[in-house]
């Protein structure tokens, strides 16, 4: 599992495009507009997005192959329905 983590303004959004790229994945995010204009802003094209709603929406049909690499995993998590108050991440997540 990939993960991106650094501090605010490192450059974390233009590392995922590229990996995104690289791994051919799919890009779940709160925004998915902006972050099609940030990708031409960095020149990066070809990329996928989805929204986190879209992205738990259990209509949504998606392959076994597709996959995903996901922004702000937090910003997922305050959309899924219920009382989360928190969440753990271990080393090998």
């Amino acid at each position: 599992m990939y993960r991106i983590i650094d501090k605010r303004g490192s450059g974390k959004t233009s590392r995922l495009m590229l990996l995104a790229k690289e791994t051919n994945s799919t890009i779940v995010c709160s925004m998915p507009r902006a972050f099609e204009a940030k990708a031409q802003d960095y020149g990066i094209t070809g990329l996928r997005f989805i929204s986190y709603h879209e992205f738990l929406d259990p209509t949504y049909h998606r392959s076994h192959e597709e996959r995903f690499l996901i922004d702000e995993i937090d910003g997922l998590l305050k959309r899924i329905d219920g009382n989360v108050i928190g969440y753990c991440l271990t080393p090998d997540d």
